[in-house]
C-alpha cells in the first residue's frame, strides 16, 4: 500500500512544486495581473493547442481497441458532464462560478497524471490502451468546458455566441486537427526539425500553465468561495469516480480499463481548465483555488481508490 501512495505522490509533487514558484515568484513581486493575462493568452492559443494536437495525433486508435470501454467512458463523461452542471446551477447563485465548477468536477488531468500512474500500476502494457482513451478524453473534456463557459459568460444565453466560440477555440481546434490529420495519416514526424519544434512546444504547455496558476493563486481569497470550491473537490474526486467505479465495475471491466476508468473521472482537475476559464470569462480564483485544492488531495483520493479496487481484486 505504501507503494501506491509514493506512486500518486510522485505523479503529483512534481506539479506542485512549479506551482510553488509560481506562487513564489508572484510574491516577489516579479509578476502582475496584465503580465499573467497575457501568459495567460499565450498558453491558451499557442502552447496548449500544440500539445493537444500531439496528444490526440499520437494516441494509438488503430492498435489498441477497446469498444466497451470506449463507449463507457464516452457516455459516463457526458453524464458525469450534465451532473456537474446540474450541481452547479442548483448550489452555485452567481454564473461565472457555475461553469467554472462544472469544468472544475469532470474535467480531469488525464494526460500529466493519468498516464504516468497506468505506466506505474501496469507497467508499459497498460499504456497503449490507456493512451487511446486521449483521442475520447479530450475532445468530451474541451467541448463540453467551452460550452459550460460560454453559457454563463455574462449570466446571458446566447446560443448563436456560444457556438461561434465553441467553433472558432483553439483547444476544439487542435483536436479536430489531431483527429483528422491521424484518419488521413498525415505524415506529420516525417521532417525530424518538425517533428521536434511539435514536441517542444507542445512539452512547454503543462509547466507553462502550472507556473501560471501558482502565480494567479491568492489563498487569502479562498473563504469566499469556499463552499463552491469544496463541493467541486468532492464531486471531482469522490462522487464522479465512485458512481464510474460502480457502474463499470458492474459491466464487468476489469484491470487496465478499470484504471483507465479511474484515471479518466478520477483524476484532479485538468490545470488547463484555470486557463480556459480565465481567457472566457470564468471565475479565474475559483477555478485556480480548485485546481490546487484538487491536486493536493488526489493523492490521498487515488491512494484510497487503488487501495480499494486492489483489495476487491478488482484491478
Amino acid at each position: 500500500m505504501l507503494n501506491h501512495m509514493l506512486v500518486a505522490v510522485n505523479a503529483v509533487l512534481p506539479s506542485f512544486l512549479i506551482i510553488a514558484l509560481g506562487l513564489f515568484i508572484r510574491r516577489r513581486g516579479k509578476l502582475d495581473d496584465k503580465s499573467l493575462g497575457k501568459f495567460n493568452s499565450i498558453a491558451f492559443r499557442v502552447f496548449l493547442p500544440f500539445q493537444i494536437f500531439k496528444n490526440v495525433y499520437d494516441a494509438p486508435i488503430g492498435e489498441t481497441f477497446d469498444l466497451k470501454l470506449i463507449v463507457f467512458v464516452a457516455l459516463g463523461l457526458l453524464v458525469a458532464g450534465g451532473l456537474a452542471l446540474l450541481t452547479a446551477v442548483l448550489t452555485e447563485p452567481r454564473p461565472d462560478r457555475r461553469g467554472v465548477m462544472a469544468q472544475g468536477m469532470f474535467r480531469g488531468n488525464y494526460v500529466l497524471l493519468g498516464l504516468p500512474l497506468i505506466e506505474s500500476l501496469f507497467g508499459t502494457a497498460g499504456v497503449g490502451l490507456a493512451s487511446l482513451m486521449i483521442a475520447v478524453n479530450i475532445p468530451i473534456y474541451n467541448v463540453l468546458s467551452v460550452i459550460f463557459l460560454e453559457l454563463y459568460a455574462g449570466g446571458e444565453i446566447d446560443a448563436r455566441k456560444m457556438l461561434k466560440d465553441i467553433a472558432a477555440n483553439p483547444l476544439i481546434d487542435a483536436t479536430l486537427a489531431g483527429l483528422l490529420a491521424k484518419a488521413v495519416h498525415l505524415p506529420v514526424y516525417a521532417v525530424p526539425a518538425f517533428a521536434s519544434a511539435l514536441k517542444s512546444l507542445g512539452a512547454v504547455a503543462t509547466p507553462l500553465c502550472l507556473f501560471i496558476l501558482g502565480a494567479s493563486f491568492v489563498p487569502s481569497g479562498v473563504a469566499g468561495y469556499a463552499r463552491s470550491l469544496w463541493i467541486t473537490v468532492f464531486a471531482k474526486l469522490v462522487a464522479i469516480p465512485g458512481l464510474a467505479l460502480a457502474a463499470a465495475a458492474a459491466l464487468g471491466i476489469r484491470g487496465v480499463a478499470l484504471g483507465v476508468v479511474l484515471l479518466s473521472f478520477g483524476a484532479p482537475t485538468a490545470v488547463n481548465s484555470y486557463t480556459m476559464a480565465r481567457e472566457l470569462g470564468g471565475d479565474a480564483e475559483l477555478a485556480a483555488g480548485i485546481v490546487v485544492v484538487d491536486t493536493a488531495l488526489s493523492c490521498l483520493s487515488l491512494f484510497g481508490w487503488i487501495v480499494l479496487l486492489r483489495s476487491l481484486g478488482l484491478m
